[in-house]
């Protein structure tokens, strides 16, 4: 455990049992199944490796003598088993549904008069808990692993060549489970790439470049949830449209052949259930899309939450104490007085390197790419908010579509009510003549 946690009550992520964290991190916990460094054991695994190591390539090197290379980001999840827990779940919640569609009751109709469009979109509500379930999973893995020391003082107070080989071996002592966390391959990566260029300062940039990584690994894991949350209500729209077509080319056949008001009303009964039927795959889709959505965003907030703590916990951590043998030790030639970073002197080890010309010539070119780079940005701000704008035109234009057809239908449906009560008389009226007395009716 942390040394920070030292005293306090913990209950292991593991073994579930509560534990008192002692003060020294060499003591191991009893029943939490983490085991403490044989240190005698680290020293005789780290002489024998580097022994092994003189005789590699450099390309081998990046494995380290561990034989340990960091795994999965622990981000992603699988497609197919979340999609087949899915599939499961929608079956079963429609086979529920059919006792209530049997016995007239509304809420099972709903999903089963417009299956067509009901099905798929309730696949992709149930696809999407599936993953965020996953990937909740993935996260109390991943905060669990937080609770674990990966560099415990007690091997070395500072991370060197020499002792990187003791530190790997501890992390491989850590559970199954709590090496699949990005905490666990973030510092592994650091150690590697350490054991292979020999500079805490390209350590430095490569875990800078490795945090955005993370960053975008947890956002692209949710890419598939996003699209599944737009193509519900799209699928409910697509529903409606259908179900206002047939309606509406059914009432136009009923008016047609239609010679009796009676028949007419009832016929148009039928029409309007059918649109009540078109309009309920909407909201349908509309309620999934929003219940979808809410933990959706809860869970990807605290997902960038574990990546801000793995990006705290190598900096405080892993980076400072890196000791390549320079002076400065990681913050050598990264950072200048007071740590932050000294243009002047980079500039001027430029020049040394490459000469004046060269330089100048250089950062021309990269105040071109900036500017270009800042213009594409600029086109891309606006491409945006034409898209936003048409999409919005677009919404309001279905909205007035379907206000005018629900009032088209309301006005019809008041005017064949109103027939419906009257009725019509036919009389014979005998035609008079020039002189307004009526021609008598010639019989033949």
């Amino acid at each position: 455990m942390r040394s920070e946690l030292a005293g306090s009550k913990c209950r292991c992520p593991y073994c579930k049992a509560t534990v008192v964290v002692p003060e020294s991190d060499s003591t191991v916990l009893s029943g939490a199944g983490v085991p403490s460094i044989d240190t005698g054991k680290s020293d005789s695994i780290s002489g024998g490796a580097r022994t092994q190591r003189s005789g590699r390539s450099s390309t081998r090197g990046s494995l380290g003598t561990s034989g340990v290379r960091a795994s999965s980001d622990g981000s992603s999840v699988s497609l197919v088993a979340s999609g087949a827990i899915a599939g499961g779940a929608t079956v079963a919640l429609f086979l529920l549904l059919y006792p209530l569609k049997a016995a007239g009751i509304r809420l099972g109709s709903m999903f089963w008069d417009s299956i067509g469009i009901n099905f798929p979109t309730t696949l992709l509500m149930f696809w999407s808990f599936a993953m965020l379930v996953l990937k909740w999973r993935q996260l109390s893995v991943q905060r669990s692993a937080m609770l674990m020391d990966l560099l415990p003082n007690t091997i070395s107070q500072e991370i060197t060549l020499d002792s990187l080989d003791q530190f790997v071996s501890h992390i491989r002592t850590l559970p199954e489970k709590a090496r699949q966390s990005i905490i666990v391959n973030r510092v592994l990566r650091g150690i590697e790439h350490f054991r292979v260029r020999k500079s805490a300062a390209e350590t430095v940039t490569m875990m800078e470049s490795q945090s955005g990584i993370d960053a975008a690994n947890v956002a692209s894991s949710y890419a598939i949830i996003k699209v599944f949350i737009w193509a519900m209500p799209i699928l409910g729209f697509i529903g409606t449209v259908m179900g206002v077509s047939s309606a509406v080319s059914g009432l136009s056949a009923t008016l047609e052949n239609a010679s009796d008001v009676s028949a007419v009303t009832e016929s148009m009964k039928g029409v309007f259930g059918g649109l009540g039927t078109a309009f309920d795959t909407t909201l349908i889709a509309l309620v999934m899309s929003m219940i979808v959505k809410i933990p959706t965003s809860a869970l990807q907030r605290s997902e960038d939450a574990v990546v801000t703590i793995a990006d705290e916990y190598c900096n405080e951590t892993l980076l400072r104490r890196l000791n390549d043998g320079r002076e400065g030790g990681a913050e050598r030639g990264s950072h200048g007085k007071g740590g932050a970073f000294d243009q002047g002197a980079f500039q001027q080890v430029l020049e040394v390197a490459l000469g004046s010309k060269e330089v100048a010539a250089y950062q021309k070119q990269c105040a071109l790419h900036t500017r270009q780079m800042n213009e594409q940005l600029r086109q891309m701000v606006q491409v945006n908010a034409e898209i936003q704008d048409m999409l919005g035109n677009v919404s309001s234009g279905l909205k007035t579509q379907f206000t005018g057809v629900e009032k088209s239908i309301a006005g019809l449906n008041e005017v064949l009510t109103q027939l419906g009560e009257k009725q019509v008389v036919v009389q014979k009226v005998n035609k008079r003549g020039w002189f307004g007395k009526s021609r008598p009716s010639r019989r033949r």
